[in-house]
Parts: C-alpha cells; sequence; structure tokens
C-alpha cells in the first residue's frame, strides 16, 4: 500500500525554521499559457520587437507568474497537504525581471505563528525569497496561511 504524504501541522512550524522548495525552469509556454489564462497580454510579455527597446532588453514573465509559480514550489514540498485550511494574505515585492529559460527556487522561513482561539487551527507567517539559477533574489515576501493543528491523541 502505498504511504501518503502529509503537510506540516500547525504544532510542526518553528521560528525560523528554513524549506528550500524543488527548482523549476521557466518555459516560453509558461509565459505565452500565463497570458492568456490571466488576460495580460501587456507587450512586455508577448511581443519581443517592443520589449527589445525597453529597459529589460526583451520579454519577461509576468510578476504574478514568478507569484503563481512560487506557490507550486511551496506545493511540491508537501508541507501544506491536508493541513492548510486558507491562504489569508500574500504580499510580494518584485526585485528583477525572470525570463524564460531562467531556473527559480523558493525558500520559506517561518517568521511568526499564533494559535488561533478555537484551537483546531494556527496562523503561520512564511517569509518568501525566490531566487534564479544566479542566487539572484527576484521576489520577496510574507505568506499568512492557517494551519490545522494535530489532532488529539486518543
Amino acid at each position: 500500500m502505498e504511504s501518503r504524504r502529509r503537510g506540516l501541522f500547525f504544532e510542526e512550524f518553528d521560528d525560523g525554521m528554513t524549506i528550500l522548495t524543488p527548482r523549476r525552469t521557466v518555459s516560453e509556454a509558461d509565459i505565452v499559457l500565463f497570458a492568456g489564462l490571466s488576460g495580460d497580454f501587456n507587450p512586455l510579455h508577448v511581443d519581443e520587437e517592443f520589449a527589445r527597446n525597453t529597459m529589460h532588453g526583451g520579454r519577461i514573465a509576468h510578476g504574478m507568474l514568478s507569484a503563481s509559480i512560487s506557490s507550486g514550489l511551496a506545493a511540491l514540498t508537501g508541507i501544506f497537504d491536508g493541513t492548510v485550511v486558507g491562504l489569508l494574505e500574500v504580499d510580494v515585492r518584485f526585485l528583477s525581471v525572470v525570463r524564460a529559460g531562467d531556473t527559480l527556487q523558493l525558500e520559506l522561513q517561518c517568521t511568526g505563528k499564533k494559535r488561533a482561539p478555537q484551537g483546531d487551527s494556527g496562523l503561520v507567517i512564511l517569509k518568501t525569497t525566490l531566487r534564479n539559477q544566479r542566487s539572484e533574489t527576484v521576489s520577496e515576501g510574507k505568506w499568512k496561511l492557517v494551519i490545522r493543528t494535530a489532532p488529539a491523541s486518543p
């Protein structure tokens, strides 16, 4: 029988705890599909001739695409599987551009937590740092999540 992984319960998040995700390379298809899905066809993302004549010197990925990839990278770790109740807040600052061919990796660091009054969950605050293959920080931010507490032992 295959064992099912589970996410971390509220109690398992400790201040300062750091989790590094797997890496993922952003593709041309990612950018095109995100433009279609989001409806954001800004020429910075979809028109190479236009983008070549900007300060970026070529097309760049949507900032919100890199934020979405961050969420997916975190999910790949399994730390939220079956234990996350909700995502309350996402703050993100975009510090550098992401292009097709860049490989991204997310670092999550627990910077605080507070048990909910009901006791069945708690707020976990994670600092997020998204880096490219050159270890340059392309975005950083903060997530606030509600995470289930561990079930009581019989």
